[in-house]
């Protein structure tokens, strides 16, 4: 492995850009305010469970890919745009449709919630070339360790270092579901929020992709 000097470089730079407001945060606190904190963590471990795909691109190369193909790197940036924007417009759709009290935690289905965590992040290119670009910087290749088995052992440690900062602002974002939860006025507020907040990030990603 590296230096511990790089090492320690590495940790701070890592804990620094995990808690560092994005879309990833912005996504997970919008899911736990509108559907609750099973909602929430549920989307915070499906985009852990989606980083890990990006963390064995990076082991096996293939994240080279999206960067030498930039027409496959700007179609796969805009199917998952175009999928959060879907999401958003669904949110807000069944929002609408339906007038909502305590029901708003049958509508946001924890286990559907998760599954569409999962391809978000994994639909998610931006990522992929974050690894390729950020690990190999903190690889020393003479080491007793395969190069392969250092760029994994960082890129777990990385997503889970950007799960917790999701974890964390889930449970901190809970709390105003539970005191908003008994006025249907209010859950409606926040189910509509939530939904422009998957537009808003859709269409940013689209914006940049162009």
């Amino acid at each position: 492995m590296t230096s511990n000097t790089e090492l320690f470089t590495y940790l701070v730079v890592t804990l620094l850009y995990a808690f560092m407001p994005g879309p990833a945060i912005l996504y997970s606190i919008a899911q736990a305010v509108s559907g609750g904190k099973k909602v929430g963590i549920m989307a915070a471990f499906g985009l852990h469970l989606g980083g890990y795909v990006h963390v064995i691109l990076a082991v096996l190369g293939l994240s080279s890919v999206l960067l030498a193909n930039p027409t496959l790197y700007s179609v796969i940036q805009k199917l998952g745009a175009l999928y959060l924007v879907w999401l958003g417009f669904q949110r807000i759709y069944l929002t609408k449709k339906l007038r909502v009290t305590s029901r708003e935690n049958n509508m946001v289905s924890p286990k559907r919630t998760f599954i569409e965590s999962v391809i978000v992040d994994v639909l998610n290119p931006k990522a992929a070339i974050f690894y390729l670009a950020f690990l190999p910087q903190f690889v020393n290749e003479v080491g007793s360790l395969a190069v392969w088995l250092q760029l994994l052992i960082l890129g777990v440690f990385t997503n889970l270092m950007f799960s917790s900062a999701d974890l964390l602002s889930v449970l901190m974002a809970s709390h105003l579901h539970k005191r908003f939860q008994a006025r249907s006025h209010w859950v409606d507020f926040f189910s509509r929020w939530s939904g422009s907040i998957f537009i808003l990030l859709g269409v940013m990603a689209l914006v940049n992709s162009s």
